[in-house]
Formats: structure tokens, sequence, C-alpha cells
């Protein structure tokens, strides 16, 4: 059974690599498309003819977390389990967001000590410089009209159809300063039998603790499957 994996709002792999590397899992990374709407329910639309066409464990990271729901609700869709790792099912802190409607990634990363809040706030600290650096790449490098969009669509997050029963677990980094309150609890008010995962680390935990997050999602796939 393969685990597929949709990644953030950066849409690729950047952040996925190390973490894949220590995956002893069949795996199939899905990017989100750029060529349309980026609300979660059109990007479950244009990623569902990707999906196995056999059962297989669903992985979606921060704000891939909302088009898991639509995926779910298709009766084709063959999902055995949903791993939302550090993501969400409502709004995070909107005042964060509102930054995206003045200044470009580009821009922000100008700012005097704009590396320093980033490694001390996204990052906690927990990353290397050269990690820090690299997540500085990989935002700047989010097409502006995308960024910008999908920031727009975090406010608006929400009513979902109806779930068929699925099993759930979320991976929650203890120290994660992107997400508010709400925003971590939002899958437990959608999934109420959702199993919860902490882990020691920022928002980007996948990204600085690969191997520490590999072997707790092998954990939870076993878990699914077995």
């Amino acid at each position: 059974m393969k685990l597929v994996m949709i990644p953030g709002l950066n849409g690729n792999d950047a952040f996925f690599i190390d973490f894949m590397a220590h995956l002893e899992i069949e795996t199939l990374f899905i990017p989100l498309p750029e060529d349309c709407p980026q609300d979660h329910e059109t990007l479950a639309q244009r990623i569902a003819p990707e999906l196995p066409k056999e059962p297989f464990v669903l992985l979606v990271e921060s704000y891939a977390g909302s088009i898991a729901p639509y995926l779910n609700a298709m009766p084709d869709v063959q999902l055995q389990g949903i791993i939302f790792f550090v993501s969400l099912l409502a709004p995070p802190n909107k005042m964060l967001l509102e930054l995206s409607k003045f200044m470009s990634a580009k821009t922000v990363f100008k700012l005097p000590f704009a590396e320093q809040q980033l490694a001390s706030t996204y990052l906690n600290n927990d990353a290397t410089p050269e990690q820090v650096e690299f997540v500085k790449t990989v935002v700047e490098n989010i097409p502006e009209h995308i960024l910008k969009e999908r920031t727009e669509v975090l406010k608006t997050i929400g009513n979902f159809p109806p779930q068929p029963p699925v099993p759930v677990a979320y991976v929650e980094a203890s120290n994660d300063k992107v997400l508010n309150q709400r925003a971590k609890d939002s899958i437990a008010k959608v999934y109420p039998g959702a199993r919860k995962y902490p882990m020691e680390g920022s928002h980007f935990l996948l990204y600085t603790k690969p191997k520490e997050s590999a072997e707790l999602v092998t954990r939870i796939f076993t878990e699914f499957t077995s």
C-alpha cells in the first residue's frame, strides 16, 4: 500500500526530500498544481485523478490539510487513513496572513533581522543557518500570485462536506508558532476520533527533523494498514 503525500504552502517537494529518504514505504508525491484556482476544493478535484486506484494512506502537510476532507468525501477515492502533519482545518493567525497583501516574500526577507525572525519564530532556532537559508529561498521562489492566493484561501477554510469514517492521525509540533490554538484544535473538531501525536519542534518539523518524522509516520502508517 502506498503513502501519498501532498505538500504545504510552497507546493513542491523541497521540504520532503530528506524525509522521504528515511521512509521505507512505497510513496507517491503529488505537488500542488498552479494552473488553477488555489482553493482546496479545486485542488482536490485536480489531484484526485492522480491518486492510486487501490487503497492508500494520505499524508497532508500544513496548507494541504484542507484538501483531505474533499478527497475523503469522493466516493471513488480509496482512503485507508489520513495523516495531518503540522496541518490545519481552520484559519491560522490572520495577522500573519495579512502580510501577503502588502509585501512579497522577497520584500519581507529584505527587512532588517528578517532571517533572525525566520529562524526564531518559524524554526524555533532548531535549524542550522544553512536550513534557514534554504527555507528562505524556497519561500522566495513561490510565485507571488500563488502565494497571495493561497494565503487568502487560508482565511476562509472550513465548511467541509460530510466525512465518511476513516482513521485519522495528526502530528502536532510542540512549538508551532505558525498555527494558533484554534488551528491546532481544528482537526479533532472535524474528525473527533483523530489521534494526536505530539513531536518536539517547529512548524517546519518535517524538514528540520526528517528522520524522527519518518519514524513516526511509519509507525502511524503501520497502525493504519496492519
